[in-house]
Formats: C-alpha cells, sequence, structure tokens
C-alpha cells in the first residue's frame, strides 16, 4: 500500500476513535495529547508522509483497537508499533 494511502486509512481510523489530528508547526515530530476532555493528535507538518505514518502509527498503537474495524495491513503496522518492530508502510 502506497504510503499516502496508509497515511489516509491512519487519519480515517484516528477519526472513528474519536482523535482530533491536527498538523502544525513543530519542534518535534508530535505526538497524542488530551486536550479540553479530547484527544488530540498533533503531528509537524514539515514531516515527510512516511514520518508522520511512524507518528501516527505509533499513537494509534497506544489505544484500544478491538472494537473498531481495521484493514488487515494497517492493523499489522500498528501491531508493530505496539511491539516496537515499527514496521514500515506495505
Amino acid at each position: 500500500m502506497e504510503p499516502t494511502k496508509v497515511l489516509q486509512e491512519l487519519e480515517s481510523l484516528a477519526a472513528s476513535l474519536s482523535v482530533e489530528v491536527r498538523y502544525d508547526d513543530l519542534e518535534g515530530p508530535g505526538g497524542l495529547c488530551r486536550y479540553g476532555g479530547r484527544m488530540r493528535l498533533i503531528v509537524n507538518r514539515a514531516l515527510s508522509v512516511a514520518d508522520r505514518v511512524r507518528v501516527i502509527g505509533r499513537a494509534l498503537a497506544r489505544l484500544p483497537l478491538d472494537d473498531v474495524f481495521v484493514r488487515p495491513q494497517i492493523r499489522e503496522l500498528l501491531e508493530g508499533h505496539a511491539t516496537g518492530e515499527g514496521q514500515e508502510p506495505v
């Protein structure tokens, strides 16, 4: 799967988990936070698509995904991040 498609899938998954993804100017890569009672994932807008996939994948891998449909390739990527393997987009 192309990295841009993987990124779109991850952004859609985040939305289905009620996680707002925002791209902003940051010094670091970004990460997941809770603000005003809502989960937000802030990502450095200067990152490449592959780096955005890594940041979002690591963040979403920390969330419970048992009750959410996740495409097999995306689930594999997230499980890799959860176990520390940090697989690249397929």
